[in-house]
């Protein structure tokens, strides 16, 4: 039986049947605004406390500002960052401060590679996929990136999820229409209106080896991070 992580979020894990499956690469999709970082955060602390080290790689943000952003939440663990338990790595930084050109797929799979053997996590999050596809100028060297990364990925053996940043309010995956075919899960977030209101949503759309629910959920973000309830608790069908 695959051995499932808890995530951090106690309905998702009761949504993949327990947590989601080590080893695997999943996509996460979401527009501005949805979540993506309070979620890929909170599964990096939960694993933290149960001795996993965790490791956030980030092209669009600073350090400074993912921790100011997530430091108010009661998962949040000040003493997991001091300790290198979680860490959160500026990918173009360290491409600056070690001469790598991220527009070279060879490079920039290299160098992913490194900071994740360096840093020995068993949880990776990557921010975004969408972000360090951008740096390459045709379609044959983003499939190439992207199956490059996978392949990477799959032999690293963390359990790692790929942000993927879409538009608001469309059903899609990805930009590039391609990265969820080296994912083994994909999950959705994204937001509808209703009464004038945007309402957060979150959906399983798959997750290989698992039985689960493809409902759609209601997202909220509250003081201990993203919490989930079924469309028809929230009184919304």
């Amino acid at each position: 039986m695959q051995e499932k992580l808890k995530t951090g979020v106690k309905t998702l894990d009761e949504i993949l049947d327990g947590g989601m499956p080590k080893g695997h690469t999943v996509i996460m999709a979401g527009s501005c605004g949805t979540g993506k970082t309070i979620l890929t955060e909170q599964f990096l602390f939960a694993g933290a406390k149960e001795g996993e080290t965790g490791l956030y790689i980030s092209l669009s943000e600073p350090k400074e500002k993912i921790i100011r952003n997530t430091e108010d939440f009661t998962f949040f663990d000040k003493k997991m960052l001091t300790a290198g338990k979680v860490k959160i790595v500026d990918m173009s930084t360290d491409a600056r401060l070690k001469g790598v050109g991220l527009s070279n797929v060879e490079d920039a799979t290299t160098l992913i590679r490194e900071i994740i053997e360096e840093s020995e996590a068993k949880r990776v999050v990557i921010d975004s996929i969408t972000a360090l596809a951008a740096n390459f100028n045709t379609d044959a060297k983003v499939r190439k990136f992207i199956y490059d990364l996978g392949a990477d990925l799959m032999y690293l053996g963390c359990t790692t999820i790929l942000i993927s940043e879409i538009p608001p309010q469309v059903f899609k995956y990805s930009v590039y229409g391609i990265e969820e075919f080296i994912a083994d899960g994909v999950m959705l977030m994204t937001e509808f209106e209703r009464k004038g209101e945007l309402i957060r949503a979150f959906q399983v759309i798959k997750m290989r080896g698992v039985k689960h629910s493809r409902n759609k959920y209601i997202m909220k973000i509250l003081e201990d991070g993203i919490n989930l309830i079924p469309l028809f608790k929230a009184g919304i069908e």
